[in-house]
C-alpha cells in the first residue's frame, strides 16, 4: 500500500521476505559459523536458543540453503504442537520412507532405524533441524534422544539442531543433557537496530532512510532490539507516514505506532482469556 509512496519495490519489514532480506548481524554471523561448524564436524546435536523474534527459524532456513551446496542431506521440521507419533511420520515422509497414514508407532521408529543404519554403512550423513522444540508435546523430547542414540555411536549419521526459546527453560535442559554446543542469538543494540533497518530498506530499494536519528533511538526503546519487534514498528509506522502523507518518520510517529501495537497485543491477549474461561 505505501510503497510507491515510499519509492520501495516492495514492503521491506514484511516477516515473510526472501533470504535476501537476511541481516547477517554480529550474533547471526556467529551462529551461523557455529552451525556449519557442528555440521562439518559431525557433532550429534546443537541447541540454538535465543528470545522470541531474534530470527532463529530465519537464520535456520539460511542455514539449510546453505547445506543444500553440501554433501549433506538436510530436512527442517517445525515440531510446534507436534506429538511423537506426528513428528516420526513426518520425518519419515519428507524422507522417503513411504509411511502409510495407518503406520503406528514401532513401524515408524523400525523404518527410520534401518534409514539411519544404512546411512551409517554408506558414510551418508543427515542434519536435522528441529524448530519449536519447546513448543512440541513433552514425549519428543524422549524421541530426539532416542533417534542421537541410534545406530553406532562412534560414527553417527545424524546431527539435530533443536532450536528454542529459552536456554533455561526445562526442554532446553533435557537436550542440553546430550547436546555438543549451544547457540544463542540476542538482541539487537542501537546501532545494530540501525543498520539493520537500512539494510531492509536498502534491499527494497531505498537509499535514503525516511526515519530520523530520534526515530531510530525511540525505535530501540520500544522494541529492545528484537527484530520481529523492528519489523512490526517500522511497517506500521512507513504506513502511517502514507496516510499523514509525512516527508520522514520522526519519534512522534513512532510512538503512536508503538501504543497501537500494544493495543492489539492487549485485545489479542484479552480474547485469548476470553476463550479459555480467565
Amino acid at each position: 500500500m505505501y510503497c510507491d509512496f515510499w519509492n520501495l519495490s516492495q514492503a521491506p519489514f514484511d516477516q515473510q521476505l526472501d533470504l535476501e532480506y537476511f541481516f547477517e548481524s554480529e550474533f547471526h554471523e556467529e551462529a551461523l559459523a557455529r552451525l556449519l561448524f557442528v555440521a562439518e564436524e559431525q557433532k550429534k546435536c546443537a541447541v540454538f536458543t535465543g528470545p522470541e523474534g531474534t530470527g532463529k527459524s530465519f537464520t535456520l532456513k539460511v542455514f539449510e540453503t546453505i547445506l543444500k551446496r553440501s554433501p549433506y542431506q538436510c530436512e527442517s521440521i517445525d515440531l510446534f504442537g507436534l506429538g511423537e507419533e506426528e513428528f516420526l511420520w513426518q520425518l519419515c515422509a519428507q524422507l522417503r520412507l513411504g509411511p502409510a497414514y495407518t503406520t503406528q508407532l514401532p513401524q515408524l521408529w523400525r523404518q527410520l532405524t534401518d534409514y539411519l543404519m544404512g546411512l551409517q554403512l554408506t558414510q551418508g550423513r543427515l542434519i536435522l533441524l528441529l524448530d519449536h522444540v519447546d513448543q512440541s508435546r513433552a514425549e519428543c523430547l524422549k524421541s530426539i534422544e532416542r533417534l542421537l542414540h541410534t545406530g553406532n555411536q562412534r560414527f553417527p549419521s545424524l546431527t539435530i539442531v533443536t532450536a528454542l526459546e529459552n536456554l533455561n527453560s526445562g526442554e532446553a535442559a533435557a537436550v542440553s543433557q546430550f547436546s555438543d554446543l549451544a547457540i544463542e542469538l540476542g538482541p539487537f543494540d542501537q546501532e545494530t537496530t540501525e543498520n539493520y533497518i537500512r539494510y531492509r530498506l536498502n534491499c527494497s530499494g531505498c537509499s535514503k532512510s525516511p526515519f530520523t536519528a530520534d526515530a531510530f533511538r525511540e525505535i530501540q526503546k520500544a522494541t529492545e532490539g528484537i527484530p520481529e519487534n523492528i519489523n512490526q514498528i517500522c511497517d506500521l509506522a512507513l504506513l502511517a507516514g502514507y496516510e499523514q502523507n509525512l516527508q520522514e518518520i520522526d519519534s512522534d510517529v513512532i510512538t503512536r505506532a508503538g501504543f497501537e501495537i500494544k493495543g492489539t497485543s492487549h485485545t489479542t491477549n484479552r480474547i485469548s482469556e476470553v476463550m479459555h474461561g480467565v
